[in-house]
């Protein structure tokens, strides 16, 4: 009896020994599972805990809120789906899915793509034997087939009431699994000769990624086709993706804010935006202190010096297809009007220059656009400028000598296509345009209205700077950078509607309040050593939340209405023009409308100033008030009428 006692402790000992080194001892091989992925991948996802992961995605209020959009809704249903079936085999996929995984995007045809996963399985890999007992971890494996190729042994697997074939195959520690053989196949050829974790400029991107929660990568070549599937006429973005080669982000979701961070390499073959940016330096974000907080977007690109800025800019310029047009129109304004780009524009300039888009709330389908440039002396700024204005007035018949509107000089700067020619296509909005001195900067415009607009709002201290939410928004980004931008979802979509044709404003209207839900983006670049440095941020504001908001603007809008409804009516009330704008300085006329499109009043101008007859009218369409004024002032017999069009009193200018 003894024996046996000692037999079988020993026996105990060696199995305690065998399964300690099997399962802890024994040296496991640490394949990257990037070793696995393909080149053809055009993007590719790197989780270190998928289970986990999942799981925060799934419970998001963000992505629970947005799946209740018909876009989102069949995702969601699917999404859905596969949370029950993995909490149903949840030892199943916490085998698979505890663990560290990549996931591959693919284009298989000419209008398809798939995914393809490549699991650490670490030391599960031990259960090499999961191979031949597959089809005891789940009902609904129906069939299991096995093939090889180059030596590797896949795993054909077919699921009852589906037509959906999955292969996978197990190579040390990696899971590769695919419902297309060919990216099966494919990642096996990588095992033995890797291509995209060898790439010099993929291995940058990594390291300087590092390790996060979830990793996303952009293989440039291969998006540029996988987004053929999509689109018919991709010519725009190829210009584009073309200068780049890998993107490398990291994504958080919170129930609060989605933001992505990362890097891109930018090829220096040639001359591009992305390294004109890079190789001047970063600025200041300062334009903040100009811009109306009503409006719809903003791009600040920032620089070290504003000479090199443009020198990098006209080695853009002259490397694209309007180069030889751009020297001749170069050097054509700059003799015909005897003025020096560099001494008397750039001069002055300090580390900013901000193309801005207001909020138009007008009734003609136009943008209203601004260009917004930091000055580094106000002195030597008017000096320049007036200079240049000099030349022009001597050269061409522009005969407009300016007007002040709330104290600020609007001046007159008719250069046809300067803007565009100064700083390419982006700027080409602004022509021929009015411009004004106002803080550290001067604004350019086409419309001395929209200039107007910038001025009240600067006067009443109700730009972006001036509101909480923006700058709580802004302590997420660098202080200076080479480009950012700034959008307001609820601005762009009221210019949206206003632009867009009537059936497209009835398809994009359902889905507003979701844009609506992240009601600031901001998207920043720097250059951060050969690399570039970008992060784009959405804060989240949810549906009852935008409907709180709602409920108090109506509810000010009501009380507002209530006071309007007095029966008292001051006189400045019904001569309410005293500071208006024209579109055009040349304009003979100026008319406002009434919501409804009535006529409000109409008023005719000289240069820009009131000087002629003036009506206002009712909402209605009847005439309150008539008179006349001359050189912006109210002059001789103004008569004020009643509802039924009898005077009511005359007064004497």
């Amino acid at each position: 009896m003894k024996k046996v006692i000692i037999v079988i402790t020993i026996i105990a000992i060696v199995i305690a020994f065998t399964f300690i080194y099997f399962f802890y001892l024994q040296p496991v091989k640490k394949n990257n599972p990037m070793m696995a992925v393909p080149p053809s991948a055009s993007m590719i996802f790197e989780m270190e805990n998928p289970f986990e992961e999942w799981n925060e995605i799934t419970d998001n209020k963000i992505w629970n809120y947005l799946k209740s959009n018909p876009y989102f809704a069949e995702i969601g249903q699917e999404l859905d789906s596969l949370t029950v079936d993995m909490k149903n085999n949840e030892s199943l996929w916490e085998l698979v899915m505890d663990r560290p995984m990549v996931m591959s995007v693919h284009k298989t045809r000419p209008k398809d793509y798939d995914f393809l996963y490549v699991i650490d399985l670490q030391r599960a890999t031990q259960f090499n034997f999961i191979k031949n007992y597959i089809k005891d971890f789940s009902e609904d494996i129906e069939k299991v087939y096995t093939r090889t190729y180059q030596d590797q042994e896949i795993l054909e697997i077919n699921f009852i009431d589906s037509p959906t074939t999955y292969y996978l195959f197990i190579y040390e520690n990696l899971l590769s699994v695919s419902s297309t053989h060919i990216l099966v196949e494919q990642s096996i050829d990588q095992l033995k000769k890797p291509i995209l974790v060898r790439d010099l400029d993929f291995i940058d991107i990594t390291k300087a990624l590092g390790s996060n929660d979830i990793n996303m990568y952009i293989n440039y070549p291969e998006l540029s086709d996988y987004l053929k599937i999509w689109m018919d006429d991709t010519e725009d973005d190829d210009d584009m993706l073309s200068i780049l080669k890998y993107s490398g982000m990291s994504l958080e979701a919170t129930d609060e804010v989605f933001s992505v961070k990362g890097y891109s390499n930018v090829k220096k073959d040639k001359p591009n935006l992305l390294t004109a940016l890079m190789n001047s330096g970063e600025g200041e974000i300062g334009v903040g202190t100009i811009v109306p907080d009503n409006a719809s977007y903003f791009m600040s690109l920032g620089f070290d010096d504003a000479k090199e800025f443009y020198a990098q800019m006209e080695e853009v310029l002259k490397a694209s297809e309007d180069g030889d047009s751009y020297i001749e129109s170069k050097q054509k304004i700059e003799s015909y009007l005897d003025i020096s780009i560099e001494d008397d524009f750039l001069s002055w300039i300090d580390n900013e220059i901000a193309l801005i888009q207001l909020n138009s709330n007008s009734n003609k389908n136009k943008v209203e656009l601004a260009v917004a440039i930091k000055h580094d002396g106000i002195e030597d700024t008017k000096e320049r400028l007036d200079y240049i204005e000099q030349q022009i007035r001597k050269k061409t018949p522009v005969k407009f000598k300016g007007i002040s509107y709330k104290g600020y000089d609007i001046q007159f700067l008719s250069i046809k296509g300067f803007f565009k020619l100064m700083f390419g296509k982006a700027f080409e909005g602004i022509d021929k345009p009015y411009y004004t001195i106002m803080e550290d900067y001067v604004v350019f415009s086409n419309s001395p209205r929209t200039l107007g607009k910038i001025i009240s709002s600067v006067e009443e201290k109700s730009t972006l700077d001036h509101t909480k939410e923006y700058a709580v928004f802004m302590e997420n980004f660098d202080y200076e950078s080479s480009l950012f931008i700034y959008l307001s979802a609820n601005e762009l979509l009221s210019d949206t509607e206003r632009l867009l044709d009537q059936e497209s404003w009835n398809e994009l209207k359902p889905h507003q309040t979701y844009f609506k839900s992240f009601p600031m983006i901001g998207m920043q670049l720097t250059a951060d050593g050969d690399l570039l440095n970008h992060q784009i941020q959405l804060n989240y504001l949810n549906h009852e939340q935008i409907s709180n908001w709602n409920s108090l603007v109506e509810e000010s809008e009501f009380k507002v209405e209530e006071v309007d409804d007095s029966t008292e009516t001051e006189e400045e009330d019904l001569i309410s023009v005293e500071n208006i704008l024209p579109e055009d300085l040349n304009s003979k006329t100026f008319i406002e409308h009434y919501e409804n499109d009535q006529v409000k009043f109409e008023v005719s101008l000289k240069d820009g100033l009131k000087h002629g007859r003036y009506f206002q009218f009712d909402s209605l369409g009847n005439m309150v008030v008539k008179g006349r004024y001359r050189n912006d002032e109210k002059s001789g017999t103004w008569r004020f009428y009643d509802e039924e069009g009898d005077l009511i009193r005359k007064e004497r200018f």
